[in-house]
C-alpha cells in the first residue's frame, strides 16, 4: 500500500475502540471489505468503562460474540443511594430482562475489546491497521481519501464511505466541519481502580454527601473503582496522589490498602456534535456525543450508534437498498443519544448535593415516592432510563400500535421439539418478518416476504404464552411459544400483528391484522418504506 496506488476498501472505520470494532463485525458479517484504522498499537490496557446494559449486549449476541463477553461480565447489578449517614434513601435494582440480558452489568473495558478485536480474525473482508495515524481526509463525489503514516512512511486509503470512531478529539468531527455543543462540568473527579476489594457490597453505592460526593462500583472478578468529585480550587496532582487517594478510600470504606491499578482525574461532558456526517463520512461513538458517566451510558450509546450505522451501511454497500438509508442514522440516534445524556445529567444533580439543604430535599422526596408502589417501581426498576425508541426514520407510521420505531423485546421461544430459541437467532443478522397473536403461524404463511424488496428473509411465528403451537406444520416459518410472556404487554394491544423486524431489532413496520384485512396490506406498507430509501 503505497501513497501513490491507494488501498481500496468498501469502508474504512477510523478507531478501534468498542464503537469502530462493533461496526467492523457487522461490516464483516456482511461480507464487506473493511479498513480497522487505530494509532495505537494494541487495545486499550487501562479501565475505562465499567457498564454494559442489556441493549449492547444484544449487540454482542448479534455480532455473535455475547457468550464470550460475559464470560469476563458481572451480571445483574444495582444501585443503592446513601445519606452522609448511611441511611440507603433510594435503590435501583432492576429484574427485567425484556431485550434477553439483565439490565445493568458489570465488565472491564479492556477485556471487552480485547474480545472484539480477537473476534474480527472470524471475517476475511476485515483488514486490521493498528499504529496508522490517520492526518488527512479528502471526500468527493465517488468516495473519500484517507492519508496515513505507519512506521515513518505515508499511505495512502480510498473507501467508499468513513466512520470516525475516533474518541472526543475525533479528527473527522473536524472534517466535516461539526461542532460539539452542550456543556462541561464545573467539577472534576478522580477515579480510583482497585485490583481487589474488601468491599462486600455487591451493588454500587452512592453517597449523595455534600461534603465529597463519591460512587463506588463493583466490578467482574473482584475488582471494584471509586469516583470522588473534587471541589473547586483542589489541585489536580495533588488529587491524584497515592497520599491524597488513600485518605478518600479510608474515609469511603475498607478499601485503604487495596491495590489500586489507575488513579486519574476527569472532566465530565455534556455534548453532542451538531451534525453527525457529510454525504460519505459519519462519526460514531465518543466522536458524535459525550456523556457525563452517571447513567453508565457512554460506551452503551457508542455501542447503539454502531448497530444502527452498521447494518445501514452494509445495506447500502450490498446493493440492498439506496443510500437514503444512511440519512435516518442521525435523525435516529442523535436525538435519543441526547435523551440519555439529559438522564445522566439528572442522575448528576442526584449524585452531587450543593448543600446540605438541597441533599435533604432529594432524600425526603425518595423516600415520600417509596410509599406510593407504582413510583418506587418506576425507579427500582429503571423506568425512568428512555425506552430505545425512534420518533422518525426508517419507520412507518403503525396506526397508534406504537411499535414502529421501538426495539421489540427478545423473548424465548419453545419450538415444536420443546427446544428453546432466542428470538434473534431465529431472526439472524438482517431484516426478519415477525407474526405475533393467536393466528401468527397462519400469518407468518401468508406473507410475501420476498415482495418487500429486501429478499428473502426468516418467517417467525410466535404464539401468546397461553397459546399452544397449532398442530398444522408451515414450511419455512420457525414456530415459537412466548414462554415466559415477555411480549404479553404487546399482544394485549392486538389479537394479532405482523412486524418487520430490522437488523438492529427495531421496528420498521407494524400493523395489527384484522379478519377482514390480509398480509398483503403490510407488504405494501413494507414495501413503500423500503422503497423510499431505494434510489
Amino acid at each position: 500500500m503505497t501513497a501513490t496506488t491507494p488501498h481500496i476498501c468498501d469502508v474504512a472505520i477510523v478507531g478501534a475502540g468498542p464503537t469502530g470494532m462493533t461496526i467492523a463485525h457487522l461490516l464483516g458479517q456482511a461480507g464487506v471489505r473493511v479498513l480497522l484504522i487505530e494509532r495505537n498499537a494494541t487495545t486499550v490496557t487501562q479501565p475505562r468503562a465499567v457498564s454494559i446494559d442489556d441493549e449492547a449486549l444484544r449487540t454482542m449476541q448479534a455480532i455473535g460474540l455475547a457468550d464470550a463477553v460475559i464470560a469476563d461480565v458481572m451480571l445483574d447489578y444495582g444501585s443503592n443511594y446513601f445519606t452522609p449517614h448511611g441511611v440507603c434513601f433510594a435503590k435501583v435494582e432492576p429484574t427485567t430482562r425484556e431485550y434477553g440480558y439483565p439490565r445493568r452489568n458489570a465488565f472491564t473495558q479492556p477485556k471487552l475489546e480485547a474480545t472484539l478485536r480477537t473476534g474480527l480474525s472470524r471475517h476475511d473482508s476485515v483488514v486490521q491497521l493498528f499504529e496508522h495515524e490517520c492526518e488527512a481526509v479528502y471526500e468527493d463525489e465517488t468516495g473519500v481519501t484517507l492519508k496515513l503514516r505507519h512506521a515513518g512512511e505515508d499511505m495512502s486509503v480510498r473507501a467508499a464511505y468513513v466512520v470516525g470512531a475516533d474518541g472526543a478529539r475525533s479528527l473527522m468531527r473536524k472534517v466535516i466541519g461539526a461542532n460539539l455543543v452542550g456543556s462541561t462540568y464545573a467539577q472534576k473527579w478522580v477515579i480510583v481502580d482497585l485490583a481487589s476489594t474488601k468491599e462486600r457490597f455487591r451493588q454500587t453505592r452512592v453517597m449523595c454527601d455534600p461534603a465529597r460526593p463519591f460512587i463506588t462500583l463493583p466490578g467482574p472478578g473482584g475488582i471494584r473503582r471509586y469516583e470522588f468529585m473534587l471541589f473547586e480550587g483542589e489541585d489536580e496532582d495533588k488529587a491524584a496522589s497515592p497520599d491524597f487517594v488513600r485518605a478518600l478510600l479510608a474515609k469511603a470504606g475498607p478499601d485503604a490498602d487495596s491495590p489500586v491499578v489507575r488513579r486519574q482525574v476527569y472532566t465530565f461532558h455534556a455534548r453532542k456534535a451538531d451534525r453527525w456526517n457529510s454525504k460519505r463520512v459519519f462519526l460514531a461513538g465518543d466522536a458524535a456525543h459525550l456523556s457525563p458517566p452517571f447513567a453508565g451510558q457512554g460506551m452503551n450509546s457508542g455501542l447503539r450508534d454502531a448497530h444502527n450505522l452498521g447494518w445501514k451501511l452494509a445495506a447500502v454497500v450490498k446493493g440492498q437498498v439506496g443510500r437514503g438509508l444512511l440519512d435516518s442514522y442521525e435523525t435516529e440516534r442523535s436525538p435519543h443519544a441526547w435523551a440519555l445524556i439529559e438522564l445522566a445529567m439528572m442522575m448528576g444533580k442526584i449524585m452531587m448535593p450543593t448543600s446540605t439543604r438541597q441533599a435533604a430535599l432529594v432524600q425526603n422526596a425518595f423516600r415520600l415516592a417509596s410509599l406510593v408502589p407504582p413510583v418506587q417501581a418506576y425507579f427500582a426498576q429503571m423506568k425512568y432510563k428512555p425506552k430505545p425508541f425512534y420518533h422518525d426514520g426508517f419507520l412507518a407510521d403503525d396506526g397508534g400500535l406504537a411499535l414502529a420505531g421501538r426495539m421489540l423485546p427478545q423473548p424465548w421461544l419453545e419450538l415444536r421439539d420443546r427446544s428453546k430459541l432466542r428470538l434473534d437467532a431465529a431472526a439472524g443478522p438482517g431484516f426478519a418478518l415477525i407474526a405475533i397473536g393467536e393466528d401468527a403461524q397462519q400469518m407468518a404463511a401468508a406473507t410475501d416476504v420476498a415482495a418487500i424488496g429486501l429478499g428473502d428473509m426468516p418467517r417467525i411465528a410466535i404464539t401468546p404464552q397461553k397459546i399452544a403451537l397449532d398442530v398444522a406444520v408451515h414450511e419455512g416459518v420457525v414456530e415459537g411459544r412466548d414462554i415466559d410472556g415477555v411480549l404479553g404487554a404487546l399482544t394485549s394491544r392486538a389479537k394479532n400483528m405482523l412486524v418487520l423486524l430490522r437488523p438492529d431489532r427495531y421496528v420498521a413496520v407494524a400493523m395489527k391484522i384484522e379478519k377482514a384485512q390480509t398480509p398483503g396490506s403490510f407488504v405494501e406498507v413494507a414495501k413503500y418504506l423500503v422503497g423510499m430509501v431505494r434510489g
